[in-house]
C-alpha cells in the first residue's frame, strides 16, 4: 500500500513515477493507493497498470491512518510518499543540500531504490482539472 498524503504536486509526481520500480524491486504485483489528493486519483493510472485500487480519503482521515499505522507498528508494510509526514519526517530541509532533489529523495529516501537511476517518461496528458495539472506539470 502506498499512502500519498501531500498536496505537493512534485512529490506526488515522483512518487507515482517511481512506484512501478518500487513494486518490481519488492516483488509486488500490484499496489493499493490511499490518498488525500484528488489529483493522484485522476493521474495515477498513467504511471503504472499495477494499481489495484485508489482510495480517496480526507486529510484528517489520512492523518488518523498514519497515526494508527505508527501506533500499531505496521508502518513498514506501507510506503508513505511524503517529505513531511509522518510528523517525525522532515525531508524538505534536505532539498538543495549537496544538490539533492525531490526526485532523489523520493526514489532513494522513500522507496529505497538503490542504485538510483533517473526515470524520464513523456506523457500525453491534458486536463482542465487543476489538481491533476499540479502533478503533471512536473513531467518533461
Amino acid at each position: 500500500m502506498a499512502l500519498f498524503p501531500d498536496e505537493d504536486g512534485k512529490v506526488n509526481y515522483y512518487g507515482l513515477l517511481y512506484l512501478d520500480e518500487h513494486l518490481v524491486r519488492n516483488l509486488t504485483k500490484e499496489a493499493l493507493i490511499v490518498t488525500s489528493c484528488p489529483g493522484v486519483v485522476k493521474v495515477a493510472n498513467l504511471f503504472t497498470p499495477k494499481i489495484r485500487d485508489i482510495v480517496l480519503i480526507t486529510e484528517s482521515e489520512m492523518d488518523a491512518l498514519i497515526a494508527y499505522l505508527k501506533l500499531t507498528e505496521n508502518e513498514s508494510k506501507f510506503v508513505i510518499v511524503s517529505l513531511s509526514k509522518p510528523a517525525t519526517r522532515n525531508a524538505k530541509n534536505l532539498v538543495g543540500v549537496k544538490d539533492l532533489t525531490v526526485e532523489q529523495i523520493v526514489a532513494v529516501g522513500i522507496y529505497f531504490i538503490i542504485p538510483y537511476r533517473q526515470i524520464i517518461r513523456r506523457f500525453d496528458y491534458s486536463s482542465s482539472d487543476p489538481s491533476a495539472m499540479e502533478i503533471m506539470k512536473e513531467a518533461p
